[in-house]
């Protein structure tokens, strides 16, 4: 389990208890401001640590908040694959997935993006 604290709007610190070294600063608004982003939308990414410990990253601009979770599903038709420059950029993430809000569900600790199957909820 995560550790998720907002330092400022699409801002945060995550971290895993008791894992040294586990603490990420994560900044979303380079990837809004560079993607001219508004509305609702969800930006996924994956956590670059700790090791043996990574999940995929949520934040959701609907609630200014951010999710882990281990797992989930894509619909790709849906998604949109943006990456800063890294050359000019030294917030993380750097790469990610923007998805429209209306097509994310979370269901059992998985955030399915695009239809939802029967076989998703059982």
């Amino acid at each position: 389990m995560k550790i998720v604290q907002t330092i400022s709007k699409a801002k945060f610190k995550v971290s895993t208890p008791n894992v040294a070294g586990s603490e990420l600063e994560l900044d979303f608004n380079p990837i809004i401001k560079e993607k001219n982003l508004s509305g609702e939308y969800v930006i996924i990414h994956w956590q670059g640590r700790p090791k043996g410990d990574r999940e995929w990253g949520i934040y959701s601009s609907h609630n200014d908040s951010y999710r882990s979770f281990l797992g989930g599903k894509i619909n790709w038709s849906s998604v949109e694959l943006f990456q800063l420059n890294d050359k000019t950029t030294n917030t993380l993430p750097s790469a990610v997935l923007i998805v429209p809000e209306s097509k994310v569900t979370c269901i059992d600790g998985k955030a399915i993006v695009g239809e939802v199957l029967l076989s998703d909820v059982g």
